[in-house]
């Protein structure tokens, strides 16, 4: 689990945030005030960077998801009947594997 963390960038913030929270316990409970704002303004820009991370992140995936439309928006229509033929099987595949399960409860 540890390595996956470490591997995705985002993780590995969440993390540093996680950490920065504990050092705050553990510095507001040693040494006070003045070493506090020190720890809250590092933690706060851990977290800003998360943040933004998280925003790219979700940029990508939403330019992603707009070409897989229009892609299959341009295959359905240059294609319609081996489209309707492609639902129509998936749609067939589906509705016997939840026959299947349905009697094996």
């Amino acid at each position: 689990m540890q390595s996956r963390t470490q591997n995705n960038p985002v993780g590995r913030d969440v993390q540093n945030v996680v950490s920065e929270a504990q050092e705050l316990l553990k510095t507001v409970k040693d040494e006070g005030a003045s070493q506090m704002d020190a720890v809250r303004n590092k933690m706060q820009a851990q977290y800003d960077a998360a943040r933004e991370k998280f925003g790219e992140i979700q940029t990508t995936v939403s330019e992603g998801a707009r070409v897989a439309m229009t892609s299959t928006d341009s295959y359905v229509r240059g294609n319609p009947w081996r489209a309707v033929g492609i639902a129509a099987a998936a749609g067939a595949v589906f509705g016997c594997l939840l026959a299947l399960a349905s009697r094996s409860k």
